[in-house]
């Protein structure tokens, strides 16, 4: 366990009376301290496990960090253009089956299939937690004003921005902050508030929100 000491050193403490350390110093401290007793229950043999375990844990290589890291990072993801959509997919009706699953989605979303239900137009959580990927989206308001009135297709949703897809086939890039949106629904016209969505759409539906109301118009 230990590498014996340079002879030098031990020549030196025994010229002040002190005994040289044994090799196996802690199997020999144990016996001299343990009682008989312990000892013959086995007690120095699972001391002797731990201490092998001990050993094996100080002289095992530590593997490096992100190791066994299997998902790729942002730098690496915009480097193979993951989430750049070729200019084939640039058509609007190419989306539009998608629109028509999405309005089916919200509708058991908001709970408009049910009759015998009123509509809660300030059912909030509902809205937070659900994927706008298909919806028909309108810029109502924005700081820049040319992305005001800008109408299209959700066909992606990051962090902070709507990707949609206008009827001109133009893909344009509107970003969620001190932005207000709005969409309809068999009749009803609900806006949504940008800042209550800086959030990854896949954490949407774990996280707590205090958002604004969404008001019906």
């Amino acid at each position: 366990m230990y590498s014996p000491l340079n002879p030098e050193i031990t020549e030196e403490a025994r010229k002040f009376g002190l005994q040289a350390v044994k090799d196996d110093f802690v199997t020999n401290f144990l016996i001299s301290t343990l009682p008989e007793k312990r000892i013959r229950q086995g007690e120095l043999e699972n001391l002797e496990y731990f201490k092998q375990n001990l050993d094996n844990k100080r002289t095992r290589k530590r593997t490096p960090k992100n190791f066994n890291r299997k998902s790729l990072t942002s730098r690496e993801r915009r480097k193979l253009k993951l989430f750049d959509i070729p200019k084939e997919g640039h058509k609007f009706e190419t989306y539009l089956p998608m629109h028509e699953l999405w309005k089916e989605y919200m509708r058991e979303t908001l709970g408009l299939t049910d009759k015998t239900k009123t509509f809660d137009q300030y059912n909030c959580e509902s809205i937070l937690k659900a994927d706008f990927h298909g919806c028909f989206l309108t810029v109502s308001k924005s700081c820049c004003p040319s992305y005001i009135a800008t109408t299209g297709i959700v066909i992606m949703e990051t962090k902070n921005t709507f990707k949609i897809i206008t009827k001109q086939n133009q893909v344009k890039c509107i970003p969620k902050r001190n932005s207000v949106f709005m969409f309809e629904i068999d009749g009803h016209y609900l806006t949504l508030y940008g800042n209550n969505f800086c959030c990854q759409p896949v954490l949407r539906s774990t996280h707590k929100f205090k958002p604004k109301k969404y008001v019906a118009l």
